[in-house]
């Protein structure tokens, strides 16, 4: 149970997150026996019952009782950061000291760059319950000390709090300048720390949400260029269909605002290709993004100028 559990449960993580939260809950005494699950069982209760239930205790609980008497080793120390992550939104400050001291004991990069990890994972966990103003003081401070450090930075951590960072205040209805140039400086710290530790997947994907910022910050032509250097990458190594589709529709997006009339051309076959999907969330995220970038324009329809 717990190896399916743990390997098809993000495809219903978000719709159904009550219905994993007990599927993980009656999981827990197999948890226990099975060390090699333990990091990835407790992001689960991390990301699943802490974020999308807001129920941090419950999470707290849940990744308690597999790690309840046991001991870290450099393979399972992971789990301890969750489990202080948990405890820390949770409201017990001693619990997540105890579960943090044991993840930087045995963190194999070390204290000083686990330490700050578990800060980037605060960041998203922040992000990800909408607390997105409690984070940028502490993701402005870490990422400051992440490039300080260099190649000693945690940098997957850093270009997951910084991408979900980026990604809250693009969907905000409304920013600051202060929340502009924070958006600016988390889209662009994601594709540095993409590039440092992903492949060419997460660089076209970073590239895709620098577009996005830069169309939103009124930067269209910066916009396209990102969009235009994303689906090159995608050219030279292997199709992405899906990325390709909200590729193209950033782009139309840019070449509009710079009175490109290819931007018809960009928004139609984005369309065509959102209109064969069967998978009703990705069709239902290319209807909120063509409506957000194209507000005065009817569904799925290019509208002549």
């Amino acid at each position: 149970m717990l190896e399916t559990l743990l390997r098809d449960g993000f495809a219903y993580h978000d719709a159904e997150s009550e219905r994993l939260a007990r599927e993980l809950e009656a999981a827990a005494d197999e948890a226990r026996g099975s060390p090699p699950s333990w990091a990835e069982y407790t992001r689960f209760c991390v990301h699943t019952i802490g974020e999308h239930l807001r129920d941090w205790p419950r999470a707290a609980r849940a990744a308690g009782a597999v790690l309840a008497d046991q001991s870290p080793d450099d393979a399972t120390a992971k789990a301890w950061a969750n489990l202080a992550l948990a405890r820390l939104l949770a409201g017990d400050p001693a619990g997540a000291a105890s579960a943090e001291l044991a993840w930087l004991a045995a963190a194999p990069a070390g204290p000083v760059a686990a330490a700050l990890e578990l800060k980037f994972m605060l960041v998203a966990a922040l992000v990800g319950t909408g607390r997105a103003a409690e984070a940028a003081p502490v993701y402005t401070a870490a990422l400051c000390l992440a490039r300080a450090l260099g190649d000693a930075a945690p940098a997957r951590a850093v270009a997951v709090a910084s991408n979900n960072l980026a990604s809250d205040l693009f969907e905000q209805a409304t920013r600051t300048a202060d929340e502009d140039a924070l958006m600016r400086a988390a889209a662009d710290a994601a594709h540095d720390f993409w590039l440092m530790c992903g492949d060419w997947t997460h660089d076209e994907r970073a590239r895709y949400l620098k577009a996005l910022v830069a169309n939103a910050l009124g930067e269209p032509a910066v916009a396209k260029q990102h969009a235009d250097d994303a689906l090159a990458i995608i050219a030279a190594n292997s199709p992405r269909p899906v990325d390709q589709t909200f590729l193209t529709l950033a782009r139309a997006n840019a070449r509009r605002r710079l009175g490109d009339e290819g931007w018809r051309d960009d928004l139609a076959a984005s369309d065509a290709d959102a209109s064969g999907w069967d998978n009703d969330g990705l069709v239902q995220w290319h209807a909120e993004e063509r409506a957000r970038a194209f507000p005065d324009l009817p569904p799925r329809q290019v509208a002549e100028a």
